[in-house]
């Protein structure tokens, strides 16, 4: 028999919305008077809508699965999020049936509307035999105040089994909700196919839980059972990290590994097999090194023009347009790091075993890891499954000292990594076989970004000139990646709207160009046009920003309160340098005072000020060198840029007597 786990199925099933036990259509729950009533929900403050009772029931023994959902709308927003509900499913596997698609809409009056019609089907995703469907229905007549009820059943054939994930946190507030496992009983004749191919025998069944306290799961002659209640929302707010990776669940698995540790152990291994397999330094990858490097080069030149090398090979993670001849070539199997350099191209982690490849066939000790990208997911590993990880970096040791690349993320540095790879737990390749380990994190000096200013100001405050931003790092790979996955225009136009949302209110910004774009060992410049008015003009004076990139920037972090800890993505340093020339007859009156912002080893802010005659200089330097931070330190994070958007809106008082004087004609006697 097999057991073909779903792991994306099992999350999105997991996450869908879902009382009371399922029978007919003539059983719904009742709702209480106080339910009907509802206009918010004092057990979460402005919540778009909350699921009165949740159940999910699964039972392996007759292959079903079972959820039914009761969620009250409480604005339009939560009416949005359920105008549609969704049911994913793999179509053309085990025999997947979708049925018993039930729901009806109860009015704040207690009208109930019946839903009468058939869900349609939509393809969600298709990769090779991969094929993700899912069936959408709509209640009827939705509105702010209405409870919506509606449950469904998917069946599998005889043969198939579907251990569940119980997501039990979900994105809005849960006042109760019931979960039920059923495993089979002939688990132990079960083979599973894991995410390498292999064929394993599974031995028992494992789960693993994250619950809110007090909860837990408890195992009985019946099965699993689960009931939690009051469970908070997954908290949508700036710069959250994917806390969804470690949201409340209980993860089933029928499992041929005796724990965790044992899973990605065995898992890794076969991993790292295969990546040594794909990475062999074959003669040709040995031919291929003899003509990159010198006999006389140390070990860090080698690697250098290695890298050059691997970085001239077409990504098609990035390729927007390949030919029928190339397309079919990529779906070649069994390829190894000869094929990629011999096609002049390949995918991310191709490219990076290519690298690795070269750099041990040059004598260097080469080798690979795989981590996930931050910005979508955390590693768990009480989530027993290896798709988790998705992206592979090369670590090669270069006089003693390991260092970290990513050939697979176009144009990025030699010796740097996206910060998606940064600070994350992922599985290495070792001398003894494979561990868990993380990468650490990028220093705030590897990412720099310089913004100039030279600018002219009349007397009547038009203002023009130029800017110039030079970049590296970080925001130097997210617009050159942001050109491959768009274009040069749409990069332009995306980079002006950026810097034209700081500048001060009636300045045009206009971008000209990008300098050094295909060329990562270079610094990428932008160039922008300035063009407009700036600062309030009275009959003596004129006022103008002292902060000119900032000046309508919004400070971060205007909530008081946060739920959830902090992800600032990558340390750097932002400088700024600020040049206004005065037209004749303005002169600088007053200028703020210099400031220092400190915020020890975490950050700091540094702002100058400086007029002499008809010009005023500005210099703003800010540098972050912590990026993940706890809910703990959230006010201390706060305060700190609380005080940097105050301090960016101070003020520079430029006298225009003489200018005045000089516009207005003598008067007296004629």
């Amino acid at each position: 028999m097999v057991s073909a786990r779903r792991s994306a199925l099992s999350l999105c099933l997991g996450l869908l919305a879902c009382a009371p036990l399922f029978a007919s259509s003539s059983e719904w729950s009742q709702p209480t008077p106080e339910q009907l009533k509802m206009t918010s929900d004092p057990a979460a403050p402005n919540a778009a809508a909350v699921y009165l009772y949740y159940e999910d029931i699964v039972d392996d023994k007759v292959h079903f699965h079972k959820v039914y959902a009761e969620v009250k709308i409480l604005t339009e927003k939560g009416k949005d999020a359920f105008n549609e509900i969704e049911i994913p499913y793999e179509a053309g596997e085990a025999g997947v049936d979708v049925g018993q698609v039930q729901g009806r809409t109860i009015e704040p009056d207690g009208t109930v509307v019946p839903f009468t019609g058939k869900p349609y089907q939509k393809e969600l995703l298709k990769t090779g035999t991969e094929k993700v469907m899912e069936k959408v229905f709509s209640l009827p007549d939705v509105r702010v105040g209405s409870i919506l009820e509606y449950q469904f059943t998917i069946s599998y054939d005889a043969y198939y089994f579907e251990p569940p994930s119980w997501f039990v946190q979900k994105d809005y507030y849960v006042h109760e909700a019931h979960y039920h496992f059923v495993p089979t009983d002939t688990h132990m004749n079960i083979v599973t196919t894991d995410a390498h191919g292999h064929e394993n025998s599974v031995h028992q069944l494992l789960y693993y839980q994250f619950l809110p306290q007090g909860a837990q799961v408890r195992e009985g002659l019946d099965g699993f059972d689960l009931v939690v209640s009051d469970v908070p929302s997954l908290e949508d707010e700036p710069y959250t990290p994917p806390i969804g990776s470690f949201s409340y669940r209980v993860l089933f698995y029928y499992s041929p590994y005796a724990s965790g540790q044992e899973f990605w152990k065995a898992e890794g291994k076969y991993w790292s097999k295969d990546v040594n397999r794909f990475a062999e330094p074959s003669g040709k990858i040995k031919e291929a090194v003899a003509q990159i490097v010198s006999p006389g080069d140390t070990d860090e030149q080698k690697l250098e023009k290695i890298y050059a090398a691997v970085m001239t090979v077409d990504n098609t993670d990035f390729t927007r347009e390949h030919t029928q001849q190339e397309n079919k070539a990529e779906g070649q199997k069994d390829k190894t790091a000869a094929d990629i350099w011999a096609n002049k191209r390949g995918d991310s982690n191709e490219i990076t075993r290519l690298f690795i490849a070269m750099a041990r066939a040059a004598g260097l000790n080469a080798d690979a890891m795989i981590v996930t990208e931050r910005n979508h997911r955390i590693l768990n590993q009480g989530y027993l499954d290896w798709e988790q990880l998705s992206d592979e970096i090369a670590i090669v040791k270069v006089d003693g000292r390991e260092q970290y690349f990513d050939p697979g993320e176009r144009y990025c540095e030699y010796g740097k990594l996206d910060w998606l790879h940064t600070q994350m737990l992922g599985i290495r390749q070792t001398d003894n076989g494979t561990e868990v380990a993380e990468v650490p994190g990028a220093n705030y000096k590897d990412n720099l970004i310089l913004r100039v200013a030279n600018l002219t100001l009349s007397a009547n405050g038009a203002v023009q000139g130029q800017i110039r931003v030079t970049m590296n790092g970080t925001q130097a790979l997210r617009w050159r990646h942001y050109v491959l996955s768009h274009d040069e225009e749409a990069a332009n136009r995306a980079y002006e709207k950026e810097i034209q949302a700081g500048v001060p209110a009636g300045v045009q910004v206009k971008m000209s160009h990008f300098l050094g774009l295909t060329d990562y060992t270079s610094n990428l410049m932008a160039v922008l046009e300035v063009s407009g008015s700036m600062g309030t003009v009275t009959g003596k004076r004129v006022f103008v920003p002292a902060s000119f990139f900032e000046a309508s920037a919004t400070p971060l972090f205007a909530a008081q309160q946060r739920e959830n800890p902090l992800d600032m993505h990558y340390p750097y340093i932002a400088r700024d340098e600020v040049d206004l020339t005065l037209a004749p007859g303005l002169s600088v009156e007053s200028v703020p005072a210099n400031a220092t912002i400190p915020y020890p080893q975490m950050a700091e802010y540094q702002a100058a000020y400086g007029g002499k005659g008809g010009s005023y200089k500005q210099e703003r330097l800010l540098a972050l060198g912590n990026t993940i931070y706890q809910k703990s330190e959230y006010p201390q994070l706060r305060d700190f840029f609380q005080k940097v958007g105050a301090q960016d809106q101070q003020q520079v008082v430029l006298d225009r007597v003489a200018a005045a004087a000089a516009a207005t004609p003598a008067s007296g006697p004629k």
